[in-house]
């Protein structure tokens, strides 16, 4: 019977590097940590069975956040997802009126939350307020170059989320992941129609301006 509790507390281990999100993979380590404190506490193992009673509380502690995680993400949508399932690992900065927040062509090692204030998109011309993601495509491209330059428009609050808390944030809830690509292709197609309706006006303004001139 001992030998049981002891191979299936080891196939659970392994089963745990075969999961490829962190809700499953956590499960399955709180049910290796209580059949190895079982399989020490019988043979007297005290190093396996304190190991595991460590780690027993540990796991649930970052299950409850996953799953915590989830149901606020589930709540929301689009940029409201991405803000709030990635506000709890931001570190809070202050961005002064003008200063460059991102570079065109910098590398891209993080992602920013706006809490106060309004950013500028110099590329695309757009404005970025509260409640807003900057930085998300140079995070997920395969580059990992900033695409824009954005600019602190006013006196801004920032949070800066790091790209290894990101990729954590993903693979623990990769629904996020589906919001974030929603939200580059709304980024993408509002950027497409500010082009070309910038093109259209562009296009007509000589034969205003001939028109008028007669």
């Amino acid at each position: 019977m001992l030998d049981y509790i002891g191979y299936l507390a080891s196939i659970l281990v392994l089963c745990t590097f075969c999961a490829k999100t962190m809700l499953p993979l956590r499960t399955i380590a709180l049910g290796s940590n209580v059949a190895f404190i079982s399989y020490g506490a019988l043979l007297h193992l005290y190093p396996v069975l304190l190991l595991h009673v460590i780690l027993l509380p540990l796991n649930a502690w970052r299950l409850a956040e996953i799953l915590l995680l989830g149901k606020r993400a589930q709540k929301l949508a689009g940029a409201d997802a991405i803000f709030t399932a990635l506000s709890p690992f931001a570190t809070r900065t202050i961005a002064r009126r003008g200063e460059v927040i991102i570079r065109r062509g910098d590398p891209s090692e993080c992602l920013y939350l706006v809490y106060e204030g309004l950013l500028l998109v110099d590329e695309a011309g757009a404005e970025r307020g509260s409640g807003s993601v900057i930085g998300e495509m140079g995070v997920l491209s395969r580059t990992q170059v900033r695409t824009a330059t954005v600019r602190a428009h006013t006196d801004c609050v920032l949070g800066r989320v790091s790209k290894h808390d990101f990729d954590r944030i993903y693979f623990t809830n990769p629904s996020l992941g589906l919001e974030v690509i929603r939200l580059i292709i709304d980024r993408l197609n509002e950027e497409i129609e500010t082009r070309r309706v910038t093109g259209i006006a562009a296009a007509a303004r000589p034969a205003l301006e001939k028109s008028g001139s007669c």
